[in-house]
């Protein structure tokens, strides 16, 4: 009867410790596994950018950068770019964050969207306004599937979708077209 009880309680007291080691043993975080670290960072810093024959792709500044070491693209916080277009006039972009891929063949602006194409023969400059927009440097081009909000002079277009040509200065909305026209007072 001594035996059983002594059994049964050295049993118990090495079921016990056996909970006690196992939850004292270090958890692998699993926060590590899931959360990708970025290959590197940069904090309020300016870059400029060139194709691979040397010409300026854009120009960049920004408070934030970290670049996915998998993919190789880059997440950029409240970016400022300048696009040169062939003939040297400069598009300005801002927006909330952005998305560059690999080797900068597009980049994905998005939340609060701005861009202010150079001043036109006329004076007047041409602004959109979007929540999303791609930009392709090395074609010069511009697209959106959003609403997207131009306006140039007092003239303001309203549509769903925009195709634009950087160098040739040509914008098109895809889809529900609105104008308003204000002429200016002589």
């Amino acid at each position: 009867m001594n035996y059983r009880k002594a059994t049964l309680g050295l049993s118990l007291l090495v079921g016990i410790l056996g909970v006690v080691v196992w939850n004292m043993r270090p958890e692998k975080s699993q926060k590590q596994a899931a959360a990708v670290r970025s290959d590197y960072r940069l904090l309020e810093f300016r870059m400029t950018a060139f194709d691979e024959n040397g010409k300026e792709s854009f120009s960049l500044s920004s408070p934030l950068l970290e670049r996915d070491p998998q993919g190789k693209s880059l997440a950029i916080s409240r970016p400022a770019f300048a696009f040169p277009n062939d003939a040297k006039e400069i598009w300005h972009a801002t927006a909330e964050s952005a998305w560059v891929s690999d080797k900068a063949r597009e980049i994905q602006l998005s939340r609060q969207v701005r861009i202010v194409g150079p001043v036109s023969p006329n004076g007047l400059k041409t602004e959109f306004n979007t929540e999303m927009l791609t930009v392709y440097p090395k074609e010069n081009r511009i697209r959106s599937d959003e609403w997207v909000t131009i306006t140039h002079g007092t003239s303001i277009l309203k549509g769903l979708g925009l195709e634009a040509d950087m160098n040739q200065r040509r914008v098109q909305l895809l889809a529900k077209v609105e104008a308003h026209y204000a002429p200016k007072n002589p």
